[in-house]
């Protein structure tokens, strides 16, 4: 073990004795004997319908809409969500059928201006069933700076078991003819049905599964996808032992569009995050009625656990739904970058150091090699004389965006190269702390009953299409992504049939043996499964006139098509003989029109699920523009 590594989980061990985690509802030192698993059985908010209107306030009528107790950024609890804004006074009735074991959830909250203000009226918000009051709780933010909240409420439905019954909820001032402390709203209503699952030991002969994935990786800067100089060579000694897929495709070239797609196992015209509106407004909420694989895991009595550093991979877009126990990292304004794998790895080897008798499902989401390029400093190559110091500082976000939209000139090569180098000592600093994640797992016993799969969400642009970064184009360099599995019962190997990100949920759900929702369009890669073209859309691509459109491809081991649907164009490339996607073949080739009519076949089938209504989340876009998405 070399110094490093080894001065590494020592540090990791001694936290593990340290200091707690923000966790979801519990320390994880002390997980009862079960898991409490919820199943959305009616979600009342997901879209709002006016005929649940019985009374309100014509002056301020009851509307779909977003918002936020409090301005502080990253917290869950009191940031901006997709709620039902009910003025008082206004009641809704919503008529369900409760099963055994239901419970009413939601939140309550309270937006206002977040002054001091003693004399301002609260919000009473009232619930009933069946004319039974239920719940009663005020709130009032400007009197109390505690209530500028989200209050997640639970109530037991238990004495309405299997029973039609109206759900009533009601907002009124609590003093009359006094200004308001502020809007109240109703946000996540649903009636779940609670069961409880015995969690599973750990267990050589059902493994848990961890799964690793690094923001924007691609696949060809690794040394065992053919990369040299390696940068990567503990991961390259880690696939050695184990199954590595030559040809992995994200179904999108931005973050949370791909990621949902491998927590739902659906493309993203189906799971809908990520989607735009007609208002241009973007969905920023998975739908709860949409299982996840850490809800399947979960419902199988498997202990699951997340840490994120990416904020759009969060409670925030509900991606965080099924695990358990979850840990978000966002921006770190003091040090300007996002944070390292170290602290990533330091707050899951903590978990495990308490919880490594259970058998777990967990993820591990890294922002190396994300820009900022900014890789450790005994990693960082001297910057060469003569370039622009933000490109010596790796800030490439805003040349990015002048090269992309069309109004910048290219980078001399001597940046650009400068620039390949800062991705590659990014990866190199993530891959030194695999190391110390690697050693932290034998350190409790669990390398011996955990499969590990590295993978990524999307890749990186260098100007192979003219553009830097992600996102905004469907190329190769953007969707060809790393997939390695290794662990007990994963025979090592090289596989060279295509695989997509939504072939992981059947995949993983088969090695966890818990059931995956039918029909999903995914196959399992351990198996024997039959040829399909991949669908990769993004919805920042770039118009040939510059401006913002939806774009999707269909990508075959031979072929790849890119459409852009609102001006109907097509690119066609020949992946054998034309792997840079250089040479358009469309209305050239002979196998052009067949593909534009399977993915036209697929865009039709693709169902779109409900989109809650209302504005997008002002939130949303602060993250968005942090990872670099709009202006």
């Amino acid at each position: 073990m070399s110094t490093r590594r080894r001065a590494g989980l020592v540090g990791l061990l001694a936290a593990a004795l340290g200091a707690g985690i923000y966790l979801r509802e519990r320390d994880p030192d002390r997980l009862p004997a079960q898991i409490r698993v919820e199943e959305v059985v009616a979600d009342l908010s997901a879209t709002f319908d006016r005929e649940a209107v019985v009374v309100e306030d014509p002056s301020r009528p009851v509307a779909a809409g977003r918002l936020q107790p409090s301005s502080h950024y990253g917290d869950p609890t009191s940031g901006f969500r997709g709620a039902i804004v009910a003025p008082p006074s206004a009641r809704l009735r919503f008529r369900v059928r409760v099963p055994p074991g239901a419970s009413l959830r939601f939140s309550a909250g309270v937006q206002g201006p977040e002054e001091r203000d003693r004399d301002a009226a609260g919000i009473r918000f009232g619930a009933s069933v069946g004319g039974r009051r239920i719940f009663s709780r005020t709130i009032n933010p400007a009197a109390n700076r505690h209530d500028r909240r989200w209050f997640d409420e639970r109530v037991d439905l238990g004495a309405f078991a299997d029973r039609d019954v109206e759900i009533e909820l009601a907002t009124e001032a609590d003093r009359p003819a006094v200004r308001l402390a502020g809007t109240p709203g109703w946000s996540h209503v649903r009636v779940v049905r609670e069961v409880w699952r015995d969690r599973q030991p750990a267990s050589t002969t059902r493994p848990s599964v961890l799964m690793l994935l690094i923001d924007t990786l691609r696949a060809d800067r690794l040394g065992c996808y053919g990369a040299a100089p390696s940068p990567s060579p503990t991961l390259d000694r880690l696939a050695a032992g184990g199954r590595i897929f030559e040809y992995t495709v994200a179904q999108s070239s931005w973050t949370m569009q791909s990621v949902a797609s491998l927590f739902t196992g659906l493309p993203p015209r189906s799971h809908g995050l990520g989607s735009t509106a007609s208002d241009g407004s973007i969905s920023d909420y998975l739908p709860d009625t949409l299982r996840t694989l850490a809800w399947e895991a979960a419902d199988g009595g498997i202990t699951t656990v997340g840490v994120s550093a990416n904020p759009l991979i969060s409670r925030a877009t509900n991606l965080a739904q099924g695990f358990e126990t979850f840990v978000e990292f966002g921006w770190d304004r003091a040090r300007e970058n996002w944070h390292p794998a170290s602290e990533v790895n330091e707050t899951f080897l903590r978990w495990l150091g308490r919880n490594h008798g259970r058998r777990f499902f967990a993820y591990l989401h890294y922002m190396e090699p994300h820009d900022p390029y900014t890789p450790a400093p005994g990693f960082r190559p001297p910057p060469p004389p003569g370039i622009r110091p933000a490109i010596a500082a790796g800030k490439v976000e805003s040349i990015a965006h002048e090269i992309n939209w069309q109004r910048g000139a290219r980078l001399p090569p001597v940046e650009l190269e400068y620039l390949r180098a800062l991705y590659d000592a990014e990866i190199r600093s993530w891959d030194a702390d695999l190391g110390v994640l690697l050693d932290g797992l034998a350190a409790v016993g669990a390398n011996e009953s955990t499969v590990i799969v590295v993978t990524a969400d999307h890749g990186e642009e260098f100007l192979e299409h003219g553009c830097l970064k992600h996102r905004v184009h469907l190329y190769d360099e953007s969707v060809h992504v790393p997939l390695v599995l290794v662990g007990p019962g994963i025979g090592p190997g090289r596989v060279r049939e295509q695989a997509q990100g939504i072939d992981l949920f059947p995949t993983l759900a088969a090695l966890l043996g818990v059931a995956a929702p039918p029909d999903l369009p995914g196959q399992g890669l351990l198996a024997a499964r039959e040829p399909r073209p991949a669908i990769s859309e993004t919805v920042f691509g770039v118009a040939p006139d510059g401006t913002a459109t939806r774009l999707v491809s269909l990508r075959t081991p031979a072929w790849k098509l890119i459409h852009a649907p609102a001006f109907e164009r097509y690119e066609l490339y020949d992946l054998a003989r034309d792997p840079g996607e250089r040479e358009n073949r469309f209305g050239v080739a002979p196998e052009g029109p067949a593909l534009a009519r399977a993915l036209a076949e697929w865009d039709s089938r693709a169902a779109l699920p409900p989109r809650p209504s209302g504005p997008s989340d002002p939130a949303l876009g602060e993250k968005l523009r942090a990872l670099g998405y709009v202006d």
